[in-house]
């Protein structure tokens, strides 16, 4: 629980720090203007658990707000969008200044699923109660038996050694 916590406090920590390295950087800007370079969503969806990459680059733009999801990256996928309102605001931040966008999801078509149910009808079902035999007992009893341990006798004999020096003299050895 306390790492969870700690995570991500240095999630907002690094995310804070973002946020001040773009504005240090826009501050020695001489145009310092948010620009839009492009935007673009698809506004055709099929049905409501359609896929959406909402995709957009901006000029001067230190982070974005997407809802209440703030970012720095420069894309968005939404994997279904019953999870999110028709109408979303899209705020982009930058020195001073902030731009404002709404984005609308309207899904074209619905799948009505009530003609893909099945019913059932004069279904009898007996149900039989059968006990499943116990196949293993509760309690399982291990012995190991004391190991024997064998001991193998090391015998030591003494054999007298003799050196036998044969004296000589210089000559002899050359």
């Amino acid at each position: 629980m306390f790492s969870n916590y700690l995570i991500s406090l240095l999630e907002k920590l690094q995310f804070v720090k973002a946020i001040i390295v773009r504005f240090f950087v826009l501050l020695f800007r001489k145009r310092k203007k948010i620009e839009l370079l492009y935007f673009y969503y698809d506004t055709k969806h099929l049905f409501d658990n359609s896929f959406v990459i909402v995709d957009y680059k901006f000029n001067n733009a230190i982070y974005y707000r997407f809802g209440n999801y703030r970012t720095l990256e420069k894309q968005i996928k939404i994997f279904n969008l019953k999870n999110i309102d028709r109408e979303i605001e899209f705020v982009v931040y930058g020195f001073f200044q902030r731009k404002n966008y709404k984005l609308k999801f309207k899904p074209e078509l619905t799948l009505n699923a009530d003609s893909l149910k099945t019913k059932l009808y004069n279904l009898s079902i007996k149900l039989e109660e059968q006990i499943i035999p116990k196949l293993i007992n509760k309690k399982i009893y291990c012995e190991v038996a004391k190991p024997l341990i064998k001991f193998s006798t090391i015998k030591m004999v003494n054999q007298s050694t003799s050196i036998q020096i044969n004296s000589y003299n210089q000559n002899e050895f050359i």
